[in-house]
């Protein structure tokens, strides 16, 4: 049977904001909802209803329902650059860098994960293109340097090592994410395996 959300929701009462407010009321909303529901039943009637706002008032914000995902896209992605610079300052040795990177490829694959959810579409995703870019060459770079130092090989074979490091996570990552298990145990056991490659091919 076919339920409405539209119908199936309480209607929030209107409070007035200020424009930056409103607007990270309008983003919060639209998450909420695009987690809850899937991005395919998210529309601007369903955000102008559940924000308890005017349409013309969502549209004063966001021209278009792509602008809305590209603009919630954007923030949450600043956001959690932001948290991977808290946590790679904080790390103290090698090992704990390529964990915490590890741990990101495990949370990528997440049902949960507004960021993933967003990327899966093509349109909203071009958004992030020149800074996607930006950020691997910088991680790449951290991970290639930090085997440089660590194994004493030349910049070539790190590089080779930080992509078939980077290919072991990303499988781990995603037979967690169909299987299942525990996740803590399986992070663990992937780092294990990306040392063991790095210490018998070094």
């Amino acid at each position: 049977m076919r339920v409405d959300i539209m119908h199936t929701m309480k209607t929030p009462k209107r409070t007035r904001l200020s424009p930056e407010k409103r607007r990270a009321q309008l983003l919060d909303v639209t998450q909420s909802l695009v987690l809850e529901h899937g991005l395919n039943s998210f529309t601007m009637e369903t955000l102008t209803r559940m924000a308890g706002v005017s349409q013309p008032l969502v549209y004063k914000y966001f021209d278009t329902r792509l602008e809305l995902l590209q603009a919630l896209l954007l923030r949450e992605y600043q956001r959690f650059n932001e948290h991977m610079k808290e946590e790679l300052n904080k790390a103290s040795s090698y090992i704990e860098i390529v964990t915490f990177m590890v741990s990101v490829n495990f949370d990528q694959y997440s049902e949960e994960n507004i960021i993933q959810v967003l990327q899966s579409q093509s349109d909203v995703a071009a958004v992030l293109k020149p800074i996607e870019e930006m950020k691997i060459n910088k991680l790449g770079k951290l991970l290639v340097d930090g085997l440089m130092e660590e194994y004493k090989v030349k910049r070539k074979q790190a590089e080779q090592l930080a992509r078939m490091a980077s290919g072991a996570s990303l499988a781990a990552a995603e037979q967690y994410s169909l299987l299942g298990g525990n996740r803590k145990q399986q992070i663990q056991d992937t780092v294990k395996f990306i040392f063991g490659g790095f210490a018998t091919s070094s």
